[in-house]
């Protein structure tokens, strides 16, 4: 990543039986507070089945994804 110039952007992983939101204990291990966590939820009717948080300092602020098409 580096020698291309890549900048990491972010964590991710899923919470397969509940909510999309950051756990306590997501926030007790977090350790990238400038580094997007996205949570996904495989479950069938979700609203939004991908969002993103910042997590600093045991603050939780939920981020928006923008999607581009190419």
């Amino acid at each position: 990543m580096r020698e291309a110039g890549l900048e990491h952007l972010g964590q991710y992983h899923s919470h397969p039986e509940s909510d999309n939101f950051p756990s306590p204990s997501d926030v007790e291990q977090s350790g990238y507070p400038d580094q997007a966590y996205f949570i996904v939820s495989p479950r069938e009717g979700v609203a939004h089945p991908i969002r993103a948080f910042f997590i600093q300092n045991g603050s939780v602020r939920e981020v928006e994804i923008i999607t581009i098409a190419e």
